[in-house]
């Protein structure tokens, strides 16, 4: 076992703690995606999505940002299986 000095111990746990919440905060928040092609009567529909769905869109070109707004490149209803890596 390694024996920490308090001081480190206390660094450690303060890292650890401020990780978890960070990342519990992340799967919390969510974005608004909107659909760009489906505009009824000048109402915007969109799609919420969790931080590890938008970095997964992003990651495979899904998201385009146009101004303050997050618009999808695909048809969000139909369910989305594998997709084949853009590299």
């Amino acid at each position: 076992m390694i024996h920490l000095p308090e001081k480190h111990k206390s660094l450690a746990v303060t890292l650890l703690a401020v990780a978890l919440a960070l990342l519990i905060a992340g799967s919390v928040r969510s974005y608004k995606i909107y659909d760009k092609d489906n505009e009824d009567f000048g109402i915007l529909t969109f799609h919420r999505v969790t931080d590890r769905m938008l970095v997964i869109d992003a990651t495979f070109h899904g998201v385009d940002r146009t101004g303050e707004r997050l618009y999808t490149t695909y048809d969000r209803s139909q369910k989305q299986g594998k997709r084949p890596c853009p590299t």
